[in-house]
């Protein structure tokens, strides 16, 4: 669920419109400008809510990704599998991956909506024992690796009712600023309503190839995140429920991590995870509660103020230095 970043509307670990490990691609949580369905989007209206609306679907979504009263600490939560796709084989299961986000909404100043400060952890774990993996051994390669797990201090963004078409990975000055109501495509299912958002990107990658010769998967990178959520339907007619208890999905489409060192191997990850919210740190799955206060115990609580958000290819290249190129290696 999850690296991840500098939206400029409502955006999703992540989550992940609720905290998922989503930036454990770029680093920053895409904007939900990107998500909204357009095609064949549906009408609907339900009791007194009209989500055909602006204002009601990012209602809705600060509900669900955190708690309109204000103050109040919201937290998402995600566990699945990482797999590797690649030609000549079939998908491998590779590592499990969990871990959960803090956040908190504050009422934007100058107009409707809120800004949404929210960071987030994730941890890859061995899929036969359970436990947290530093070490690993590549599959591909038989190579053993250092991970990066994912630690994310500003996924903030906006929820606003109203989106903007920008491209955030590339030249954010250059963005169109159309604004356009936002409308998600909501369906009904006895009693209980979903949503789907789906974002795809095609961005410069962060990592050089001819520097980073066996991290980088080239000079562009290819990112996809499918996420969905499901609440009651009473809950979302509830005005006095001023956060939803949500679960969902996230499908994340990534090039090789760059840990993984596969370089411009043909192939990429796939995230396949399941999510969820909560309104304290009681309702968070306890192993990953403790795994975060063990590691990361400051992502127990949500940034006290909006500031940029970095991009996890940005803390990889930080934190690491290239690998060596052994002889005959491109």
């Amino acid at each position: 669920m999850t690296s991840s970043k500098g939206p400029a509307s409502v955006s999703r670990r992540s989550m992940l419109a609720g905290g998922l490990g989503l930036t454990a691609l770029l680093g920053s949580r895409h904007s939900l400008a990107e998500s909204v369905l357009q095609a064949g989007s549906a009408s609907l209206q339900l009791g007194g809510l009209d989500l055909t609306t602006g204002a009601a679907n990012a209602e809705t979504m600060a509900r669900i990704a955190g708690n309109t009263n204000p103050g109040q600490t919201k937290h998402g939560w995600y566990r699945g599998r990482i797999m590797g796709v690649a030609p000549g084989g079939a998908v491998r299961d590779l590592l499990g991956i969990k871990g959960m986000s803090s956040q908190r909404l504050v009422p934007l100043e100058d107009r409707p909506g809120w800004t949404l400060l929210q960071k987030e952890v994730g941890f890859y774990f061995d899929l036969q024992t359970g436990a947290i993996v530093d070490d690993w051994v590549n599959p591909y390669t038989d190579e053993t690796v250092e991970i990066l797990q994912i630690a994310n201090p500003s996924v903030s963004r906006t929820v606003e009712p109203v989106i903007q078409d920008a491209k955030f990975y590339d030249d954010p000055t250059k963005a169109k600023q159309d604004e356009k109501p936002f409308v998600l495509d909501w369906q009904v299912a006895g009693d209980r309503v979903f949503v789907e958002q789906h974002m795809h990107f095609w961005a410069n990658n962060p990592l050089d190839p001819e520097v980073w010769v066996r991290e980088s998967s080239g000079p562009m990178v290819q990112v996809s995140d499918m996420l969905s959520f499901n609440v009651r339907a009473a809950d979302l007619l509830n005005k006095e429920l001023t956060s939803l208890e949500y679960w969902g999905s996230w499908v994340h489409v990534r090039p090789w991590q760059p840990w993984m060192l596969m370089g411009t191997a043909p192939g990429h990850c796939l995230y396949n995870c399941f999510t969820g919210g909560a309104n304290s740190v009681a309702a968070i799955p306890a192993d990953i509660f403790e795994v975060t206060r063990s590691r990361f115990p400051e992502f127990l609580t949500p940034p006290t103020e909006r500031t940029k958000s970095e991009p996890s290819f940005i803390r990889f290249m930080r934190e690491r230095k290239p690998a060596p190129v052994s002889t005959g290696e491109s």
